[in-house]
């Protein structure tokens, strides 16, 4: 795998570059690192057969990317779970599937368990190999060698991802040693091209948990380019003057996020060029960029410049990307999100699969090299989603993403949001996303979500939650009824939302993503 080589060459050619740093005070040297990996790779290969995967609980430890390069060594896909935002009984979710796997498998029961962190107990998890922290300390100072005729390449799986699934239960994404490597090359062009200047290669931010693949951005980029990690932990993301601290010391010089944790940021005036001096690229994916969080970041820090990509965890993280300029910022219309990267290639259909013509919305497929395998232990979902294509003579796979987006004439993708996302109110179908980006448009939205309100099993009413960019200078009542006339300017009167929420901030879920669930269970 190119990527294990590339770090290998790095801890043999700069051994005492800082690898991996926490906002705990923790680090690891790239010599540090490959030790610890190799040390760790022997023993998980002496546990767990080839192909077998292997959880890997905690947060941003410096030893969670040992234990996940670790798995990569020993041949078996890390299965990421952070330990501070999911709870038990969906860590049991996922152990049971794993060890149903494995039951078929390989006769074996019970997965292997790396906790960088005190693992979970409840009714409902199964048998667990547990190794906590201070064993995996214990094992890695007794130093080793991983076998390289175990390390992963071409279709062996890197990791599995589990995102939220329509059936209640986690559905895990398959992600293949070729996809990691192709996505993880074009992490570094799309850097170098937007970049200069970085002596000894650049400082990531690395806020995003291990299980939300947005960190796959940081983790690829940093250690794949001879960079360094800088890890946000969790506990310093609880506290706001923590939090904004460690920003300040961390010395970052590409910004990898939500546009929402940007957005939290930007709520302290003192976020700017000034306290991140070193700051040169955002880059943003997961969730709409608003044109107006784009264009305060592009004021407040004038040297560094934003980029918006897109692309669902079932196709590695990322597939387009563009750059935000102020003029875009400035425009009514919402961002677009790219074109596709060299060895990707989107295509726009209809219902019933037909591709339609430039400019017009329909489903976003996504046909290329670095489209995920499919759904771990779900034959059944993965043939409803997957497929294959031909791109420039070469199979690969093709994925229909629920997406709602169109291609305009030069190629350039914009995403409106989930086709999932549509709801019936009296009988008529609307989407809400497009509700949300009109309110975005208006320059005293700073964000905006609309969530349904449901009365005995059915929509009653919709509810626009958001976040004024300036104090209301008139009651939350006669600032809503006037946003509620200028989006009677666009929409039609059945798409106007009843009521107008406002907020300091809009929920988030663990991952740094709108949680709509909890919005829609406000009133």
């Amino acid at each position: 795998m190119k990527y294990l080589e590339n770090i290998e060459r790095f801890a043999r050619e700069w051994p005492d570059r800082t690898a991996v740093r926490a906002s705990t005070g923790m680090d690891l040297t790239y010599r540090g690192l490959w030790a610890a990996s190799e040390a760790l790779a022997a023993q998980v290969g002496a546990r767990v057969e080839r192909g077998v995967p292997v959880i890997v609980y905690g947060n941003k430890d410096p030893f969670m990317v040992v234990c996940l390069l670790a798995c990569m060594k020993a041949g078996c896909p890390y299965v990421p779970i952070d330990g501070s935002s999911v709870p038990p009984q969906r860590t049991a979710s996922i152990a049971a599937q794993i060890s149903a796997s494995m039951k078929g498998d390989t006769g074996a029961e019970a997965p292997l368990v790396l906790a960088v962190g005190a693992f979970p107990r409840c009714e409902e998890m199964p048998p667990v190999d547990v190794i906590e922290h201070r064993a995996i300390g214990d094992l890695v100072a007794a130093a080793g060698h991983s076998d390289r005729e175990r390390w992963i390449d071409g279709e062996d799986l890197a990791y599995i991802l589990f995102t939220s699934g329509s059936t209640g239960a986690p559905k895990g994404v398959e992600v293949t040693a070729a996809c990691f490597d192709n996505f993880c090359e074009w992490d570094l062009e799309l850097v170098r091209a937007h970049t200069a200047g970085f002596e000894g290669g650049p400082v990531w931010l690395d806020q995003a948990p291990f299980s939300f693949d947005l960190s796959v951005f940081e983790l690829a980029g940093a250690l794949g380019g001879g960079g360094a990690l800088y890890s946000l932990a969790a506990e310093t993301q609880l506290s706001m003057a923590a939090q904004f601290a460690a920003l300040k010391e961390s010395g970052a010089g590409i910004w990898v996020s939500t546009p929402s944790f940007a957005e939290l940021c930007l709520a302290n005036a003192d976020f700017d060029q000034n306290a991140m001096p070193d700051l040169k690229l955002f880059v943003f994916c997961g969730e709409t960029l608003p044109n107006a969080t784009a264009a305060r970041l592009l004021e407040r820090f004038p040297r560094a410049r934003v980029l918006n990509t897109y692309g669902p965890t079932e196709s590695t993280v990322a597939v387009t990307a563009v750059e935000v300029t102020a003029e875009m910022a400035a425009g009514a219309e919402p961002l677009p999100v790219g074109s596709p990267r060299l060895g990707t290639r989107i295509r726009i259909v209809d219902e019933e699969g037909r591709a339609v013509p430039a400019g017009t919305f329909g489903e976003v497929v996504i046909e290329g090299d670095t489209v995920a395998r499919g759904y771990f232990g779900r034959p059944d979902l993965t043939a409803r989603a997957f497929g294959e294509a031909m791109l420039d003579g070469t199979a690969v796979r093709a994925y229909r993403t629920g997406d709602e987006g169109c291609l305009d004439a030069e190629g350039m993708l914009h995403f409106r949001g989930r086709l999932d996302l549509q709801v019936k109110l009296n009988g008529f179908r609307i989407e809400l996303g497009e509700i949300e980006s009109h309110l975005r448009r208006l320059p005293e939205i700073a964000a905006a979500a609309v969530a349904p309100v449901y009365r005995d099993g059915k929509i009653s009413h919709l509810v626009a939650h958001v976040v004024p960019s300036a104090p209301l200078q008139d009651t939350p009542f006669r600032v809503g009824l006037a946003l509620k006339e200028r989006l009677a300017e666009f929409l039609p009167h059945y798409m106007i939302p009843k009521k107008v929420a406002f907020h300091e901030s809009l929920p988030m879920t663990g991952n740094g993503k709108l949680d709509r669930r909890a919005l829609t269970e406000k009133k």
